[in-house]
């Protein structure tokens, strides 16, 4: 309702918000430029690369095609450091002049969204949390807290689980999500909470860690809520500590490429690549695409066609295309943008079977 209550006192100023697209020579197309901060290098790298290779595959379908506008992606590296953020989303913005940013996660969308608001610059990421959609120009592309804890928590109880221990990276994503999802259990009384662990970013050794909560109990299952390479790690040492990997997570396990600690265990992923995505994806680049992925092909896919329903003046009125997107088909399966900017989809179980994420059919 925000978003749509802003679009209202708008109205009356659409041609005054904004700034026009690049005025073109003679016999060319307006040029509508596009920014993109990503984690090209680091330990995130494989997520910024994934991102970026899809961004590319998206404008490549829209180059096929006879457009009104010319787009231009600039894409810079931002080592997943939010300072490098901030000062790269201030470049594209006031530099390059862009019409819209792209990020991933929260370290990155959260420092993005102030800065394109007050720019009234469209900001599109795939970022944990509701945060980075605050305000009318912003917008986020990942399966909601809300969807991917009710089915955690169906999961767990669907599979007898009894007991359960958290571990939870002290960082604002993992926090809020975990912090929603011991909230439903506790709620619903049927599973026993036997430990929870917050631990710092850039823990490397969870052995003890994973003592003190098996001194007390050992559940039936760990719960792991961080960033790569948490997952991992945990994963390495819950075998060296208890003899066995009794882990389950929703995301971490497909955020990282390192999947051999993870065979055979089941987990909650948000709304990622449909098959025939992933395919088009694997015969481009010869690669498996990663967390996000998906969603960044399918943001640049809905604002390039919301631009060309406009004449490029107003910004607004992109923003305002973004907003009636409904059970729209796209590379993430059927999603829809609600009048806060978030988009709507629906998460799944799957399992980690040679490597690759694979839904958990039904029985």
């Amino acid at each position: 309702m925000k978003k749509v209550l802003l679009s209202l006192l708008m109205a009356t100023s659409l041609v005054a918000c904004g700034e026009k697209t690049e005025t073109p020579k003679e016999n060319e197309k307006p040029v509508v430029k596009i920014g993109a901060s990503l984690p090209l290098t680091g330990n995130m790298a494989h997520i910024g690369v994934s991102a970026q290779k899809s961004l590319q595959l998206a404008l490549e379908k829209w180059n096929n095609k006879d457009t009104k506008f010319k787009y231009e992606l600039i894409v810079e590296d931002d080592v997943f450091d939010a300072k490098k953020v901030a000062m790269i989303t201030n470049k594209l913005v006031n530099q390059d002049k862009i019409k819209t940013l792209f990020t991933v996660f929260s370290i990155g969308a959260n420092v993005a969204s102030p800065i394109t608001e007050q720019a009234k610059v469209i900001h599109m990421t795939c970022a944990y949390g509701s945060q980075p959609a605050d305000g009318y120009y912003n917008f986020n592309n990942i399966t909601q807290y809300e969807n991917q804890t009710d089915l955690m928590l169906n999961e767990l109880k669907k599979r007898g689980i009894k007991s359960i221990a958290l571990l939870i990276s002290n960082n604002i994503g993992s926090t809020q999500q975990a912090e929603i999802l011991e909230n439903k259990i506790i709620k619903d009384g049927s599973i026993e909470i036997v430990g929870k662990e917050i631990f710092n970013p850039g823990t490397r050794d969870f052995r003890m860690i994973i003592q003190k909560i098996t001194d007390n109990k050992e559940p039936d299952i760990f719960y792991v809520d961080g960033i790569t390479p948490d997952a991992t790690l945990v994963a390495k040492y819950l075998n060296e500590v208890t003899g066995k990997v009794n882990l389950t997570t929703i995301n971490d396990f497909i955020e990282t490429p390192e999947r051999e600690n993870f065979e055979g265990l089941w987990f909650v992923e948000s709304a990622s690549g449909t098959p025939e995505y992933n395919k088009l994806y694997e015969e481009k680049y010869g690669e498996q695409v990663f967390l996000c992925g998906a969603n960044m092909y399918d943001n640049l896919d809905i604002l390039i066609e919301s631009f060309e329903k406009t004449d490029g003046k107003n910004i607004d009125e992109v923003v305002e295309n973004l907003l009636k997107i409904k059970n729209k088909q796209g590379a993430i399966g059927q999603f829809s943008i609600d009048s806060e900017g978030i988009v709507q989809s629906f998460a799944s179980v799957k399992q980690i079977e040679n490597g690759k994420a694979v839904v958990v059919e039904e029985k």
